[in-house]
């Protein structure tokens, strides 16, 4: 994924409440993840037990709040 210029392809302006605009928003903040491994999330449960877990979750959604 790059936002380079495609080739054969002419950048427009989008105003602000178009119905596009939401377009260009998605398409400027799409990210792409790596070096991430899918949990098996009943594994875990039974792991770290239902307290232990919702304490993790919590953790990371911290700890990527923008």
């Amino acid at each position: 994924m790059t936002l380079q210029p495609i080739p054969g392809c002419h950048m427009e302006q989008v105003k602000y409440g178009s119905q596009w605009a939401p377009w260009v928003r998605a398409a400027r903040t799409m990210v792409e993840l790596r070096g991430v491994t899918p949990a098996d999330l009943d594994r875990e449960f039974a792991a770290l037990g239902h307290d232990r877990l919702e304490e993790e979750f919590t953790r990371v959604a911290q700890l990527t709040a923008v």
